[in-house]
């Protein structure tokens, strides 16, 4: 059960991620939150990707958990 809610999380964080990465970026913006500044910085459009991405691999984990705990695999 613990399991099955923490699929459940993932799924909704992700999702969340997924649709406000530019309201995500933005905020990182305000509040001072600048990547690593090496030779070259990420530019917003690629920081929103980025922000993207790691929504749709939050979603993909809480599927596996979601699957994985009701018994699928």
């Amino acid at each position: 059960m613990l399991w099955l809610v923490v699929g459940v999380v993932l799924i909704g964080l992700g999702l969340a991620g997924v649709r406000y990465a530019p309201a995500i970026v933005e905020a990182q913006h305000r509040q001072g939150m600048t990547p690593y500044a090496g030779e070259e910085s990420l530019e917003d459009d690629d920081r929103v990707s980025v922000t993207r991405g790691v929504g749709v691999v939050a979603v993909l984990g809480g599927l596996f958990v979601v699957a994985y705990s009701v018994g699928v695999f």
